[in-house]
């Protein structure tokens, strides 16, 4: 009897079984376990090594965890060395960070004495420097770096001399060199969907133009573009540059950039040297012997020390004197004008030109600087089509715009007549600088009492302090 009522159980708890599966597998709506959703705990920094021929760098983009110290993370990754083949270490080896931390946009860098070890070749050793302040600058916020070994200032790094004072980002000119190998392996990733940004120069420039100094937030222009040569002009530190890139594997929209050549469009004017009778002055062209080099200024008293300064009004301009215009290529983020500085010749010059002037002990010109007195339009970086000056709106109401700002952020504020934040957010524009990028948002508030005032507020944050930048404000009707 036992063994039959344990058959029957047995066969009742199959036949219930059997049961439970037939209705899960009929049911719809019956609950599914959530897959887990992974976060990215993870941000890119960009880091740059020798090439493999050690005369410029390469790009390495490297993950770091998204709550490390990013100062600390890039000098530690760099210390490391690549992981790219085709790539040599920057720091000899040995080298330790001893420290970093920032004050007032200057990175404070202490790394062990293994960093002095002399390369023999001063051109690596100034892109090892170059390596070192490009990678530090790309971070928001780091205008500068200040290299200590030890705890001590040093002038020279191997037989590159640096001087005592911090380093700001550095220009590399001259021809780029691309490894035939990595550019086709370059090119296998691009054709797979990674770093598709190098089919196209501006964003290759954006993105890997820290191998020559190029920062994202320079100014760039494509000039022109044809049979896989590209010509960009570069505005850094408001003086220009031209930076030619090429397709070496092929012509076309499939194809990859690279850097090939950088050139300086201005030479370098040395200071005033007051040590050496030199003294600068300025002036406003009156007339002009072209053939003589003579210019006749009317002086402009700028200082006491420029008005103790007793010279002209005719002015010998050397034959080797450097010349630049100072150009108007417009706005900052406050409104006020943007410069690039490029050469010139002396017939350029004309009357009525404002002029800076370096004299050397012989009272002669041997630098001038013309000042652009043309005036430029403004076009804000960003610009909100709707709503417009004192719309009447209601809650939710929809803000359309368009804007030309660093990686698209858009920042949208909705505050009242007494300056109370009534909503804030922000939206991704679907391009980033230099492109245009449309945006859309909807804007709610809590309901009002009665009518009243208010004010949307529609603007971008510098990346390197945080600051309102390109701000529009709207007043509008709130119901």
């Amino acid at each position: 009897m036992k063994r039959i009522a344990l058959v029957l159980i047995g066969l009742f708890i199959l036949t219930l079984s059997g049961c439970f599966a037939k209705v899960n597998s009929n049911d719809e709506n019956a609950p599914i376990n959530p897959k887990p959703m992974v976060q990215d705990v993870s941000k890119e920094i960009s880091l740059y090594f020798l090439n493999d021929k050690m005369n410029g760098l390469v790009l390495e983009k490297r993950l770091i965890s998204k709550d490390a110290d990013v100062l600390k993370q890039v000098v530690i990754e760099m210390i490391k060395g690549p992981t790219d083949e085709y790539a040599k270490p920057v720091f000899p080896s040995g080298t330790k960070l001893i420290s970093i931390e920032l004050q007032e946009g200057t990175a404070f860098v202490n790394l062990s004495k293994e960093f002095l070890q002399d390369s023999e070749d001063e051109e690596i050793d100034k892109l090892r420097v170059a390596a070192l302040i490009n990678a530090l600058t790309d971070i928001p916020g780091v205008d500068s770096v200040q290299i200590l070994v030890e705890g001590n200032k040093i002038d020279a790094v191997g037989k590159y001399k640096i001087g005592l004072d911090p380093l700001k980002r550095m220009i590399l000119i001259g021809d780029v060199y691309n490894n035939p190998d990595r550019i086709k392996k370059l090119q296998e990733r691009a054709d797979l969907g990674k770093e598709t940004w190098r089919f196209d120069p501006i964003q290759l420039l954006r993105k890997e133009g820290g191998i020559i100094g190029i920062g994202s937030e320079d100014d760039l222009t494509l000039k022109s573009e044809d049979n896989g040569v590209a010509y960009v002009e570069a505005i850094h530190d408001n003086k220009m540059y031209s930076i030619t890139l090429v397709q070496p594997l092929g012509k076309g929209s499939n194809y990859i950039w690279v850097i090939d050549n950088v050139k300086a469009k201005f030479t370098q004017i040395p200071e005033a040297n007051p040590l050496k009778g030199e003294s600068f002055i300025y002036g406003i062209v009156k007339a002009i012997d072209y053939q003589n080099r003579i210019i006749t200024i009317e002086r402009e008293y700028q200082d006491s020390q420029d008005v103790r300064n007793q010279v002209g009004p005719d002015i010998k301009v050397l034959p080797d004197a450097i010349i630049h215009f100072q150009a108007k290529v417009g706005y900052d983020s406050q409104g006020g004008f943007k410069y690039a500085e490029k050469d010139i010749n002396f017939a350029e010059i004309k009357i009525g030109d404002e002029l800076g002037i370096i004299l050397n002990k012989d009272k002669e010109a041997r630098a001038i600087i013309v000042s652009d007195r043309s005036n430029i339009s403004y076009e804000p970086n960003i610009k909100v089509i709707s709503p417009v000056r004192n719309n009447v709106v209601t809650s939710p109401f929809k803000v359309i715009g368009k804007a030309r700002i660093f990686e698209g952020n858009v920042n949208i504020r909705l505050v009242d007549s007494n300056g109370n934040v009534l909503n804030e957010t922000f939206v991704q524009a679907s391009n980033a600088a230099p492109s245009w990028g449309d945006f859309e948002a909807i804007i709610s508030y809590k309901p009002l009492k009665e009518p009243q005032n208010g004010i949307l507020q529609v603007f971008s944050l510098s990346p390197k302090d945080g600051s309102v930048q390109n701000l529009v404000s709207i007043p509008l009707k709130l119901k």
